[in-house]
């Protein structure tokens, strides 16, 4: 009898350990792409940030709940395409209840998945789009329920410019604003919202610009803003690192005297500094997150807690490429591009964590926690908290830049740093 209870024993004892095993859990999966090569340039910043908070989220970071993420990372090279077909793939080969999130990267992406990821999959997808159309009252979480953007869109930033200028205008008479674009969906973005905006407060919009990424030369531009007596200079839908931004900020300092030169989030960094140089002193610009790498990179202020731990990660993860100069190869040559890395692993931590707590680690669980999350990612934005009621972060905040040019060596180079010149501003609490 007791060798027979024994068998018995050490059946149930194999059968719990088989049950019971790592092997045959559920797994977490989560998908993220981003654009670190193709058309925009080498950006594999926002891979090595993924990368290292992901390893940190598993590690020291405790997964979810002592449960580790099984990420997957793709370079979808700046090509809707690409992320399309990425994502179709890992639907296909991935099961519904194990891949629950998601995230992306461009508004190219999100239009022709829109139904795939809305309607058949349902799955929730985080985005560094800040698309009007997706993301704004047209659109939003009735018509893309499963869309989620981690900034404010650029209609409200432009707004946003806008409103700045109306509290801070001294000269008689109503201000006088120009607005330069890209003729492209993210330079015609939020524009028709901005000038609408700028009409409704009393601004007077002047000049409407279309100004190509080809440009070898912006006289004509700058002369038509001149023509017109603007007062402010809008410039959006452009990248700060893009020749066609020095060329048009260099050319705007020689023919436009005391022009106020103001930007969105992509022309808000460290980049447009070492592009333009000189030219950008004085430029005022919103961004959707903290500055947060000076030049030097010596000088970055480090009291906002979200830029002390980007910082700390990179010296911790990628000592080499953190030290190295932004021409050299290898380089983190704008923290901007490691921080947007690690704030996807951190959010995605979180998502997960509170959809677990609440017992639901499914893509609807993800949805409900996404839904109802109020947070302060971390201290990012001064101690306040955000509500993704409106599916965006809707933190906006203002910034100045201040561009010096020194001596080293043979060389004149700049230096200097944007700086914050207001508040974080909440755009679901202001009544526009």
């Amino acid at each position: 009898m007791n060798r027979r209870l024994l068998v018995v024993l050490s059946c149930v004892l194999i059968l719990s350990s088989v049950v019971l095993s790592p092997a045959s859990a559920k797994e977490i999966k989560v998908l993220s792409q981003f654009p670190m090569s193709g058309p925009v340039g080498a950006l594999p910043e926002f891979g090595w940030g993924y990368i290292d908070g992901m390893n940190w989220v598993n590690g020291e970071g405790g997964g979810v709940n002592g449960k580790k993420i099984t990420w997957f990372l793709e370079d979808f090279r700046y090509d809707p395409t690409v992320e399309v077909a990425n994502f179709n793939k890992y639907c296909a080969e991935m099961s519904r209840d194990e891949f629950i999130l998601a995230t992306g990267y461009i508004t190219g992406g999100l239009k022709p998945l829109a139904d795939k990821v809305n309607k058949e999959e349902k799955i929730p997808w985080l985005d560094g789009s800040y698309s009007t159309e997706i993301f704004g009252p047209d659109g939003g979480p009735s018509k893309y329920p499963y869309y989620y953007s981690l900034g404010a869109t650029y209609g409200d930033q432009v707004k946003a410019l806008m409103r700045w200028i109306k509290q801070n205008h001294k000269g008689k008479g109503k201000p006088r604003v120009g607005m330069v674009y890209s003729p492209t969906a993210w330079g015609k973005d939020g524009t028709p919202e901005g000038i609408a905006y700028a009409k409704k407060i009393g601004l007077d919009v002047v000049a409407e610009i279309e100004y190509p990424y080809s440009a070898t030369d912006a006289t004509n531009e700058c002369m038509q803003l001149r023509k017109a007596k603007a007062q402010y200079v809008i410039y959006h839908g452009y990248s700060g690192a893009s020749g066609c931004t020095a060329i048009f900020f260099k050319t705007a300092k020689k023919v436009l005297k005391d022009v106020q030169l103001m930007g969105t989030h992509y022309t808000t960094n460290r980049m447009s500094i070492l592009v333009c140089q000189e030219a950008y002193d004085g430029y005022v610009g919103v961004a959707t997150r903290p500055f947060l790498d000076a030049v030097p990179r010596s000088k970055t202020p480090m009291e906002n807690p979200m830029i002390k731990l980007a910082h700390e990660f990179a010296q911790k993860y990628r000592p080499e490429e953190y030290k190295r100069g932004v021409k050299d190869k290898d380089a983190i040559k704008d923290m901007f591009l490691y921080m947007e890395g690690l704030t996807y692993a951190l959010m995605i931590q979180k998502v997960l964590t509170d959809a677990d707590n609440a017992g639901d680690l499914s893509r609807e669980g993800v949805k409900k926690a996404l839904d109802n999350l109020v947070w302060d990612f971390k201290g990012m934005f001064g101690g306040k908290k955000f509500s993704y009621k409106s599916h965006t972060i809707p933190m906006m905040q203002i910034f100045r830049a201040e561009v010096k040019m020194v001596q080293m060596g043979d060389a004149t180079v700049p230096t200097g740093s944007v700086n914050p010149i207001t508040d974080w501003i909440n755009s679901d609490e202001i009544k526009w």
